[in-house]
């Protein structure tokens, strides 16, 4: 009779159980995980550490990013045409059919405003025909830093050759990464080298500036701002899908919050990129925070659709031109010359936008009358502008 009184609370608890089971086993513990795949041209620096933060972004929204570097930009652009990635940022310019022929890839959008490379140059040499004679490093065959080598030394009438020093031409010489060549700057082995903005901070102090390390250095060449460089790019055959596009544009945005939140608290860009760069000099990164929104390596508007002279139209015609005299094509390229999203298509980026809404540009110590101009100019109002504070600052 006892055991009998207790036959309800054990049905009871038998039913609490099955209920409980039954709710864990049909009801999802957390949103499922979306996967991107992001190929890098070469290892992980200051000029696209904010694309960590973006990531960090992305996780939140449910979105993986399995990102992978490659040793150099025509691998990464290799991989995106074969199908083993889904996004890569493109320093090869291989969306721009050079070699003539069009691998059905568009440039969806990008950051990096400015050109994102410099000329250094040893030996107290300060003018460009010094380097008759000499060799000038950078990154081969195939990437920009090619492009732009020729291109400088075109503008001036210097001659250049692909074989060797020789006292009429300079000898164009591929190197290895950033500090690779940094190394051969300083040693001799290159008297002129092409590499990141960034890398200027580590041969500016007088302690490395000097005759015992192969200087005194000197910025010879910069690159011009009049023409897109780089740029994220996909295959035509991933973006035709509804479901990819929107995730392209969801990456988009994310890079763009990251350049803004980099440019209005630069001393925590600082922080966050000392925890992921752990073996770049302190002084590189606080160089970057504030060089690089300086020279719209930062940029927070996005690249295809501003107005006036960066206007997409117009830059796109520039790029065109700057390839012609650097020698790369002889004919200008059509955007329309891809199908069927052209060779650069603003539509995801301007969703991107739309999704973060207008950015007021802060009043930070970089900011002087030519930023303040150029964002006034570039900038249509739908996107932001300038703040008043920096406008009297100025």
């Amino acid at each position: 009779m006892n055991f009998l009184r207790f036959i309800p609370l054990l049905l009871a608890i038998i039913l609490t159980i099955s209920v409980i089971s039954y709710a864990e086993a049909t009801v999802p513990t957390s949103a499922p995980t979306i996967s991107l795949r992001l190929g890098y041209p070469d290892s992980l620096d200051e000029s696209d550490v904010m694309d960590l933060y973006a990531v960090q972004l992305l996780k939140s929204e449910g979105i993986n990013v399995q990102s992978t570097y490659y040793d150099a930009p025509p691998l990464a652009y290799e991989a995106l045409v074969a199908g083993q990635q889904d996004i890569v940022y493109d320093e090869s310019d291989g969306s721009y059919g050079l070699s003539g022929v069009y691998y059905n890839t568009t440039c969806i959008g990008g950051y990096m405003l400015s050109g994102t490379f410099l000329a250094i140059a040893g030996d107290n040499i300060t003018n460009p025909k010094q380097m008759l004679g000499k060799t000038s490093e950078d990154f081969g065959p195939g990437t920009t830093m090619r492009y732009l080598n020729e291109y400088w030394y075109k503008q001036l009438g210097i001659p250049t050759n692909l074989n060797g020093p020789s006292p009429t031409s300079v000898y164009l010489k591929n190197g290895g990464e950033n500090y690779e060549r940094v190394h051969d700057l300083e040693t001799g082995a290159a008297q002129e080298i092409v590499v990141d903005d960034f890398i200027l901070a580590d041969v500016d102090s007088p302690s490395v500036n000097n005759s015992a390390h192969g200087g005194p250095f000197h910025v010879l060449f910069t690159s011009p701002d009049n023409y897109y460089d780089t740029c994220y790019v996909a295959r035509d055959d991933w973006l035709t899908n509804p479901a990819n596009q929107l995730l392209a544009e969801k990456f988009l945005a994310a890079l763009y919050e990251a350049q803004r939140w980099a440019i209005s608290y630069p001393q925590q860009y600082v922080q966050f990129a000392e925890q992921q760069l752990p073996e770049t000099p302190v002084n590189e990164i606080q160089f970057a925070s504030t060089y690089y929104p300086q020279h719209y390596t930062y940029w927070p508007y996005g690249l295809y659709n501003l107005q006036g002279s960066q206007s997409l139209a117009i830059k796109f015609n520039d790029t065109s031109q700057f390839f012609i005299e650097a020698g790369v094509i002889t004919s200008p390229i059509k955007n329309d010359s891809a199908q069927p999203y052209g060779v650069i298509n603003k539509y995801f980026e301007l969703k991107a936008l739309q999704m973060i809404g207008p950015y007021t540009y802060p009043d930070q110590s970089w900011v002087n009358p030519t930023v303040v101009s150029d964002i006034r100019s570039w900038v249509p109002s739908w996107e932001g502008g300038i703040s008043s504070a920096a406008i009297t600052t100025t």
